[in-house]
């Protein structure tokens, strides 16, 4: 385990430096019960050498001045899906290649620009982790390897044959047989082998799906034995279970099997309208006892606005986000026939789609201020992208989390510690990164604004430090 995570430790060389010293910079970083002014940090082969005050260092090394700035540790986002798109659909990219080509150069780019310097995918394809990887500027890259999945459920509806290099991660459901191919042995896909199936992909965690159907549907699930099969096979491979929860029944399988992470908030239960349930109210509650993590993925609800409404376009940090031949694509009245048709898809699924649209968005708020009032233990991950058109727009999207947080009520000291080291101590990656502390890597940023008193500080980027090199801001905008 530990030759694997150091292997997935790398990231895209990067210009060699005799050392770098960060002086007079307030230093905020979640271990400390208060910032530390007038700090200096010292970055040695791309890791943080020393912290304190007056540091002596040699005249080889590169001053930065921080005198009025804010240093924290870089963020990490453990719930993203690099492969996706998050602006294109299929139509577009076929008949645009040059656009996906764009927009896929700069989607690492993107996490980087807005403080991104590690993510986790949660549902990684090979031949993702392989273009992520050889891209000439990334963030940290970790996974859970392939997710696993019920043959019929979410995310396996049909699944393709087993030759194919997209056949998913299944399990075999005994609750759920009339559902598996008819083909496979069932012994083959046993939960031990599942999990070892992601080992193989370098895995730091396993990623389960437990989704009945979003409270819409009826769909094969997976169900709280074989869930918790899964779980000690994890366990037994030193990986924490992330489970694909979302409703009061997904909650339940997950505690059941004794899950460590719950990968989404909570918006589905019985009932038409937006108020907390008595059992909505009992699982968070039962979460903070248990002091199971949970990822609230606000976004993946907000995110789907734009799909009715493409104001999000016209956000002045878009062009972080995305390039400019991207966006003005989007804007064209063949990207607006899609939308609209992708919009009445959405409303044609059920005859009160607007209603519960509405309710999820009003429930996924609710349950996340009883987390907050139950102090459930949160860790930070988007979703990106969560979902179809371009609501979610990568490392811009983990943004708009930040502000749905902060928004719905999270202290600034919370929000930066679930994305920082509260997210590194869930995925067993606290030893290199999370804070800033001698010995761990020097994946840094420096801010013109104090995070802890305005939640704007996260658009006040300066300079992104990864692996110790200092990456101006604008260095990370699109090409194009």
């Amino acid at each position: 385990m530990r030759r694997l995570l150091a292997a997935a430790f790398a990231v895209a060389a990067l210009p060699a430096s005799a050392g770098i010293l960060i002086h007079d910079v307030t230093l905020i970083s979640p271990e400390r019960r208060a910032p530390l002014a007038h700090a200096d940090v010292l970055i040695e082969g791309g890791r943080i050498a020393k912290v304190g005050t007056h540091l002596a260092a040699g005249g080889e090394v590169q001053r930065v001045d921080g005198s009025g700035r804010f240093l924290i540790p870089g963020l990490i986002d453990s719930h993203v899906h690099v492969g996706h798109s998050a602006a294109l659909g299929d139509d577009a990219i076929d008949a645009h290649p040059g656009l996906w080509e764009a927009y896929r150069a700069q989607v690492p780019r993107a996490y980087l620009a807005f403080g991104f310097t590690t993510v986790v995918d949660l549902d990684l394809k090979p031949k993702d982790q392989a273009w992520f990887d050889a891209t000439p500027l990334h963030p940290r890259f970790f996974s859970c390897g392939r997710g696993v999945h019920v043959a019929g459920g979410y995310g396996a509806f049909k699944p393709p044959k087993l030759s194919s290099p997209n056949f998913p991660n299944l399990v075999y459901e005994p609750f759920e047989a009339k559902s598996w191919p008819s083909g496979l042995d069932p012994r083959d896909f046993t939960p031990k082998n599942a999990v070892a199936r992601a080992a193989a992909q370098h895995a730091i965690c396993v990623k389960a799906f437990v989704e009945p159907g979003f409270g819409q549907f009826d769909w094969p699930y997976m169900h709280a034995p074989t869930l918790r099969e899964l779980h000690d096979a994890a366990k037994a491979e030193g990986l924490p279970l992330m489970v694909h929860a979302n409703g009061v029944q997904s909650w339940r399988i997950a505690f059941d099997a004794r899950a460590e992470i719950l990968a989404h908030g909570l918006w589905v239960w019985p009932g038409g309208d937006g108020a907390l349930s008595a059992d909505a109210r009992a699982v968070v509650d039962e979460a903070a006892r248990r002091q199971v993590r949970v990822q609230p993925t606000l976004q993946v609800i907000e995110g789907e606005r734009a799909i009715f409404d493409p104001a999000v376009l016209d956000d002045p940090r878009m062009a972080m986000a995305l390039p400019t031949s991207v966006v003005a694509y989007l804007r064209t009245p063949e990207a607006e026939k899609s939308r609209l048709a992708m919009a009445a898809d959405y409303r044609g699924s059920a005859p009160d789609f607007d209603a519960r649209f509405r309710a999820a968005r009003e429930r996924s708020k609710a349950s996340f201020k009883r987390m907050l009032e139950r102090h459930v233990a949160l860790i930070f991950g988007s979703d990106t992208p969560a979902g179809d058109g371009f609501g979610n727009p990568p490392g811009l999207n983990g943004r708009f989390e930040i502000q749905d947080w902060a928004d719905d009520g999270a202290p600034l000291a919370l929000i930066l510690g679930a994305a920082t080291l509260d997210n590194a101590k869930a995925l067993g990656l606290a030893r290199e990164l999370g804070s800033i502390e001698a010995g761990k890597r020097a994946d840094l940023l420096l801010l013109a604004k104090n995070p802890l008193t305005d939640v704007s500080a996260y658009d006040s980027i300066l300079t992104v430090f990864l692996d110790g090199a200092p990456l101006p801001r604008e260095s990370l905008a699109p090409a194009e």
